[in-house]
């Protein structure tokens, strides 16, 4: 019926389709880990885009309240210096007056 020989090329023959079964599944599971670690790097890549325009915009926003503020300051400046002349001006005239 079977020789020894006969029944170890089946046994071979068995051992061989559960080691290729095993590698295909192995296969699948790599393949599917590198899927989702593609996935993951990929919203990775859109949160972080989407975190620079938000610093870009609030750089933005921030340097053109800068440049207003200081606009607004350079008047103050220039009212504060006008105030302090005007005050000199009328001291000055006070003792001009007293002395005359």
């Amino acid at each position: 019926m079977f020789e020894s020989k006969d029944i170890l090329f089946i046994v071979l023959a068995f051992c061989a389709l559960w080691f290729t079964a095993f590698v295909c599944w192995l296969i699948w599971q790599i393949a599917m880990i590198l899927k989702n670690v593609n996935e993951t790097m990929a919203d990775a890549r859109e949160k972080i885009g989407r975190i620079e325009e938000a610093l870009t915009s609030i750089k933005g926003r921030f340097e053109k309240a800068t440049s207003g503020i200081g606009i607004l300051a350079e008047g103050v400046k220039r009212v504060v210096e006008y105030a302090v002349e005007k005050k000199r001006d009328h001291k000055s005239g006070d003792v001009e007056d007293k002395v005359s």
